[in-house]
């Protein structure tokens, strides 16, 4: 902690380094391949709502996954907050640099990760 302006800063984010076992990584390997596509769906979902002069939030977006649960089995292998927090993070990212200006997250281009 340090004092800045008379007031108290205290630092509260955390970050930890994991040694995950062979199975623990293929489960985070997953859970971060979920995160990529929803975040795809998610950002084209938005542009399409913006060519046609709409507007997409968090809110809705956060919503859909229990609907698309049924129809994608695939979706459940990820926890509900993981993706809550990619909906938020696109949420932030498309209002900081706008819509169609946030990138795509290709396997290629992206090193995975999830909160």
């Amino acid at each position: 902690m340090r004092s800045v302006g008379g007031g108290v800063l205290v630092l509260s984010g955390r970050r930890y380094r994991l040694e995950l076992t062979a199975e623990q990584a293929a489960q985070c390997g997953e859970f971060a391949d979920v995160c990529r596509v929803v975040w795809n769906t998610g950002l084209e979902q938005r542009r399409e709502y913006r060519r046609r002069g709409g507007w997409m939030n968090y809110v809705p977006q956060c919503a859909e996954p229990a609907d698309a649960n049924r129809e994608h089995g695939w979706l459940k292998s990820a926890p509900s907050h993981v993706l809550q927090q990619t909906f938020k993070d696109l949420d932030r990212a498309c209002r900081e640099h706008g819509t169609f200006r946030v990138r795509w997250r290709s396997r290629a281009r992206w090193s995975p990760s999830f909160r």
